[in-house]
């Protein structure tokens, strides 16, 4: 269990800094990039359940408001809800497949994207163009790096996740 702690915040940090380094533009498409670490925090939620899924999420989430110059809570608070909602489902309603977890990160993503912009209109920065012009683009970008990254998180956790019989 502890190496699963380890490895969880490895993958928080690693997307962390492929996220926030400029190095890593080049996953730029069309100025939109994906977020990992939101990724990150659905797999987790979606393969371990709601305490895991919103614990990393607020984790996530409060490691990228202090890279990415945001209000503190801003990126962390949409990360923990959608953590805990889609650990509360988890695979037991989204059956696992490739298209299933597309769909997943797709609305997931776009629900993010919605509450996002909500607390952006709280601290006098929101605009409804982010709509078509980020959460969109982001959330389709966000589905289609999620199946392969999914079935890369299952290699790695196969043993915590057969033994808690997933």
């Amino acid at each position: 269990m502890i190496l699963m702690y380890i490895i969880t915040g490895a993958l928080l940090l690693a997307s962390l800094i492929i996220q926030g380094h400029s190095s890593f533009d080049v996953l730029r498409i069309g100025g939109v990039k994906p977020d990992l670490v939101f990724i990150v925090v659905v797999y987790f939620a979606y393969s371990f359940g709601s305490l895991y899924g919103e614990v990393t999420g607020f984790v996530g989430g409060l490691l990228h408001d202090a890279i990415s110059n945001s209000p503190l809570g801003l990126l962390a608070f949409p990360k923990m809800a959608l953590g805990y909602i889609i650990g509360f489902f988890g695979r037991s309603i989204f059956k696992e497949n490739l298209f299933t977890v597309f769909l997943l990160i797709f609305f997931a993503s776009i629900a993010k994207g919605v509450i996002t912009l909500i607390l952006c209109y709280l601290f006098h920065q929101g605009s409804l163009s982010s709509i078509t012009s980020i959460i969109l683009p982001e959330s389709f970008y966000n589905a289609l790096l999620s199946p392969p990254l999914f079935f890369l998180f299952d290699k790695i956790f196969e043993q915590e996740l057969s033994r808690e019989g997933r």
